[in-house]
């Protein structure tokens, strides 16, 4: 996994910016839609190339991808809101591990 410098703290962040270089990798651009799901008390959001009643998120402007709502909650009530990003280049996966 590659680590991407930015940590994400989810109570004052409500979204994230993925670099240019991995949202073309990924086959992210402005308004694809990602699947995002917990995992461990990680964050995993994957690209979907449809539409599904899975959490989802949509790419914005600048490559920043909202967490909703219901997954910041799970994770501020587990007492976890600090998050480092990392990228999973073999199966294509956007992951927040939470800090140790």
């Amino acid at each position: 996994m590659i680590p991407i410098r930015k940590p994400v703290n989810v109570s004052n962040n409500i979204a994230f910016r993925i670099p240019a270089a991995w949202r073309n990798e990924m086959n992210l651009s402005k308004g694809s839609i990602v699947k995002i799901r917990i995992q461990n008390d990680s964050i995993i959001i994957k690209a979907s190339n449809q539409y599904t009643t899975e959490v989802t998120s949509t790419v914005g402007d600048s490559g920043q991808i909202y967490i909703p709502t219901e997954v910041r909650n799970h994770f501020q009530l587990k007492g976890i809101e600090n998050f480092k990003i990392f990228i999973e280049e073999k199966n294509k996966n956007i992951i927040l591990k939470p800090f140790n």
